[in-house]
């Protein structure tokens, strides 16, 4: 007897839904180890030819090899009573594809219906690899399609790891910055958005990202985010504004009321009185509006322009 009997038991592209007399563990267990499968049941098929109960002899050998329920197990056994009684000649003194041809057409419809094994949506790929046999476009010779949660190739990969290097891609809540390349993960790193672009972010307010994104910078501190001019070491602007963010505000970010000489808001009479007893001064002198530390007629065109006004 050739030890090729029974090997076309599994010759379909047989995974997922349960009928029949095995269930979807088992369903599942044979369209994972079909091979093991295959060759345990054709063991056990020779050495129980012959013996006074075959099918009594079939279930506990093969019980012994595959951890499939019973009733899935009586499908196999009824499988080698079958192959026994329609293909011995072509299996014990023909070729393996004439034992094959032979109980594909005889025994293997009958095996399938007891099995609970088909192809319900049609693509050429019975439920026991097939992970979704209710769609046609789900199978293992589909072509996958990745980060849209679908397995459709059934190879059970991760669908938001497409270079299988374990790191689920950035993009989709993981920490893999290149997901082509298996050998690349890259660094994600934190960025502070950048409103009013200074080159300063607020701390509260970043952003976690492979790459810088636009309107974003590596620096924060920022204590007023839609302005340009307030940030940290930023040159005061005279407007009583914290422009260098260190909490006080000094020096050049006072604000300064032009022409009020004697510090009222109002630049009024007595500020003419303090302007014009040092007109003419030339040199480092008080009450220069120009900046160029003497007083004429330049500054006293300034302060006539503010003449009247208040500051507060």
């Amino acid at each position: 007897m050739k030890t090729h009997l029974l090997l076309a038991i599994l010759a379909v592209p047989f995974f997922g839904l349960s009928q029949g007399n095995c269930d979807q563990s088992d369903l599942q267990y044979i369209g994972a180890n079909a091979a093991f499968v295959q060759q345990a049941a054709a063991d056990c098929g020779v050495s129980c030819l012959f013996a006074a109960n075959p099918q009594a002899c079939f279930e506990t050998c093969f019980s012994a090899e595959v951890p499939l329920t019973g009733p899935c197990i009586s499908c196999f056994s009824a499988q080698t009573d079958c192959a026994s009684a329609n293909c011995l000649f072509a299996c014990a003194f023909g070729t393996e594809a004439d034992c094959a041809a032979c109980i594909e057409v005889n025994c293997l419809p009958d095996f399938e219906i007891c099995a609970g094994i088909e192809d319900a949506d049609a693509d050429t790929y019975s439920n026991l690899y097939d992970c979704n046999d209710a769609d046609a476009t789900i199978n293992p010779g589909a072509a996958e399609i990745w980060y849209d949660g679908i397995d459709q190739n059934c190879d059970g990969a991760n669908d938001y790891d497409q270079d299988g290097d374990g790191a689920i891609a950035f993009a989709y809540g993981g920490l893999d910055c290149d997901d082509s390349d298996a050998n690349f993960i890259g660094t994600i790193t934190a960025f502070f958005v950048d409103s009013d672009n200074d080159g300063y972010g607020v701390l509260a307010n970043q952003v976690l990202a492979c790459s810088q994104p636009a309107g974003t910078s590596t620096l924060f501190g920022d204590c007023d985010d839609t302005d340009e001019t307030v940030y940290p070491g930023a040159l005061g602007t005279g407007e009583n504004l914290d422009n260098d963010c260190n909490g006080t505000i000094e020096a050049d970010e006072v604000f300064v009321c032009l022409g009020d000489f004697n510090g009222d808001q109002v630049i009024g009479a007595g500020d003419l009185l303090s302007f014009l007893s040092v007109f003419g001064c030339s040199s480092a002198c008080i009450n220069d509006l120009t900046g160029d530390d003497i007083v004429n007629s330049a500054d006293l065109l300034i302060f006539l322009g503010v003449f009247g006004t208040t500051c507060l």
